[in-house]
């Protein structure tokens, strides 16, 4: 009796396992279809450790039309609007009244969000654990929990090493979306967790003209706003605003930041803000 139910127990895990994988192979396939899409929800970060408790909770709108245009908007403790027109790149700060613009073939459009054409690489185990409800669309939508394992390799140079990513998915089967996304990775005694809620996900939807427009803010370098007609240069507590005797000062050299395979894999992410008087 007893190894009978061992080995329902068994067979019922492996039914789990591969459904699991084909359920996943399947979302992959149906991204790598898609071109465009569009999506609304929530994303929770929270990273705890080494005396760090870091919490941060960011409310998204992103567009997506073809490999060089999209549109992502976020709010909430990261405030930031994201334009690629097919040309340029555009990147607005409204905390730090800044922005940065670059052409997409130096800066591409490469958003991870909403993007699943890459979901089973580096996959070592899924198995489909449970069900559950979110809220999607307006409404209750029942999904597939499905508890997913990756091994993330190490960095040549040897600075990252290989560790182990846990990925749990709340996953409407039939319509092959992830209605739930939860990544969770550790190390060095730090443990970083992201958790997106999608409550809007619409493939090929039809966009308006204007989406992948940017409007250069007022009192930047290139639209100075009504300071720009003075005679003199605004001074306020020994700091000169721009005007016809006070330019913009110029970039002469600008380095990104780089972003290891790590990071990505955990969708760890953050905003450093500096503000300074030149």
């Amino acid at each position: 009796m007893i190894l009978a139910v061992i080995l329902f127990l068994t067979a019922l895990a492996s039914a789990q396992t591969n459904d699991a994988r084909a359920l996943l192979q399947d979302i992959v396939s149906s991204g790598r279809a898609t071109k465009s899409w569009r999506a609304e929800g929530v994303e929770i970060h929270e990273m705890t450790g080494n005396g760090i408790q870091l919490r941060d909770e960011i409310r998204f709108k992103i567009a997506i039309q073809g490999p060089s245009k999209m549109r992502w908007e976020t709010s909430g403790d990261d405030d930031t609007l994201m334009v690629c027109d097919g040309t340029d790149h555009w990147t607005y700060y409204s905390h730090g009244l800044s922005f940065y613009h670059n052409s997409v073939s130096v800066s591409p459009c490469n958003p991870a969000l909403g993007d699943y054409s890459q979901l089973t690489d580096n996959l070592t185990a899924a198995i489909v654990i449970g069900r559950d409800q979110v809220q999607f669309a307006g409404g209750p939508r029942e999904c597939d929990i499905v508890r997913a394992e990756y091994t993330v390799p190490g960095s040549p140079d040897g600075v990252v090493v290989l560790h182990k990513v846990v990925r749990t998915m709340c996953i409407d089967a039939p319509r092959r979306l992830i209605l739930r996304d939860s990544v969770e990775s550790a190390g060095s005694g730090m443990r970083s967790t992201g958790t997106t809620t999608y409550s809007v996900y619409e493939r090929e939807p039809t966009f308006s003209s204007d989406v992948f427009k940017f409007a250069v803010p007022t009192g930047t370098a290139e639209d100075e706003g009504p300071q720009g007609g003075r005679d003199d240069p605004i001074v306020e507590d020994g700091v000169y605003r721009s005007g016809p005797r006070a330019s913009h000062p110029t970039l002469l050299n600008k380095v990104e930041p780089s972003y290891t395979e790590e990071a990505r894999q955990a969708r760890v992410s953050g905003i450093v803000l500096l503000a300074l008087a030149v």
